[in-house]
């Protein structure tokens, strides 16, 4: 009996993904755990490998197609196994394909939504003047409608796709949640003195210590003491791990990717600071679905612009998310003597619905004590 390949779900906020390039075709065999196709979602490439020996039977999903999680995507049995292919009723949208006006030596295949072509109809706009921005040239109902707006093709309008409109799309689910922000001015000329003297320690690693390796692992220890942080909130349940898998936020040329430390509770400081180093190689060559999925806790940081405090928004279903401001120096008289520390402002904001105040404060106030002890955090 054949076997259905499903699109997996690599994230709880993964809802779909487009189907970039089959690696396979019809007829060839293939091996259990052996690549099959190319997907994207949010920017971010996977391969959806077969769970069984067997031959490619049937591609269910073409290149360019939309895939909602869960979906069929190809089945893989006997080489001459006959199979019932189920109607993909997860599927978002099916592209159809249209001709555009060409040169009769030469006709040109675009891919459609079905969407778009009835907002093309309705606001009379012929498709063959719009430029599609979708996988592989697809045109969507924004390419229509800018088209219609300006006059001209996508590119010369604002309208957000891809990446971006991912990231709409989740800050507006964020935008919904009760939350609060906390926000406390810390001092942390210890940690920076730290960080200076590990210099020397980390140089037969090849790794220069930064305020952000500290960070994580502070956060971390935080998190095995306040577990409610390091949760989700899905359908009025709380669902907590025993993994702290802390997501860090890093800006990218096309928006923002939050590639996640697994495991941070187990790890040292020197270990965090190789996996943060390893995100850094990765971003040019682009991060994974296993690289950005499974976090529990995100940070998020400005500490290297002109923002002092600021309040972010959490990843859903994360509990909660810490942003960090940028480092100054402050002046103060003790004991009639001019006393200069490093400062940074630490911002936490948490979902109401899951957690009151004074928990939370006491949350930010345990990893404002880690970072102010550094020297425990090199020891854990």
């Amino acid at each position: 009996m054949a076997t259905n390949i499903f699109l997996p779900q690599w994230g709880m906020g993964m809802q779909e993904a487009t189907i970039i390039k089959w690696l396979k075709k019809e007829g060839d065999a293939v091996k259990k755990g052996e690549p099959l196709v190319e997907v994207e979602s949010s920017k971010v490439n996977a391969e959806v490998e077969s769970s069984v020996d067997g031959y490619l039977i049937k591609i269910s999903a073409d290149e360019g197609q939309v895939i909602k999680v869960g979906a069929i995507i190809a089945y893989v049995g006997n080489k001459d196994e006959s199979i019932d292919v189920e109607e993909n009723a997860l599927n978002e949208e099916k592209s159809s394909p249209i001709e555009n006006s060409a040169p009769k030596t030469e006709k040109l295949k675009v891919q459609v939504t079905p969407i778009a072509r009835r907002v093309a109809k309705e606001l009379k706009v012929e498709l063959e003047n719009v430029t599609g921005t979708g996988p592989n040239g697809r045109i969507t109902e924004d390419d229509v409608r800018g088209y219609a707006k300006n006059g001209a093709t996508k590119e010369d309008s604002n309208l957000i796709s891809g990446m971006r409109k991912v990231i709409a799309s989740r800050m507006t689910q964020s935008n919904l949640i009760p939350s609060v922000t906390l926000t406390s001015k810390v001092n942390i000329t210890n940690s920076i003195s730290f960080q200076s003297n590990l210099l020397k320690e980390w140089r037969k690693e090849k790794i220069r210590p930064t305020f952000q390796d500290l960070i994580v692992k502070a956060t971390s220890l935080a998190l095995i003491e306040h577990k409610t942080f390091n949760s989700h909130f899905i359908e009025n349940e709380i669902i907590g791990s025993e993994e702290v898998n802390i997501g860090v936020a890093y800006a990218i040329k096309d928006g923002l990717v939050v590639p996640v430390v697994k495991g941070a509770q187990d790890k040292s400081l020197l270990d965090i600071a190789k996996d943060i180093r390893e995100f850094s190689k990765k971003e040019k060559a682009g991060f994974s679905q296993e690289d950005i999925s499974g976090s529990t806790f995100s940070i998020t940081s400005l500490n290297s612009t002109a923002i002092d405090s600021f309040n972010p928004l959490i990843n859903p279903p994360e509990v909660a998310i810490l942003g960090i401001g940028r480092t100054s120096e402050e002046t103060s008289f003790l004991s009639g003597e001019a006393v200069t520390r490093k400062i940074c402002y630490f911002n936490l904001s948490f979902d109401h619905r899951v957690v009151d105040g004074f928990p939370a404060a006491k949350f930010l106030e345990s990893i404002i004590n880690n970072i102010q002890n550094p020297e425990s955090l090199d020891k854990k």
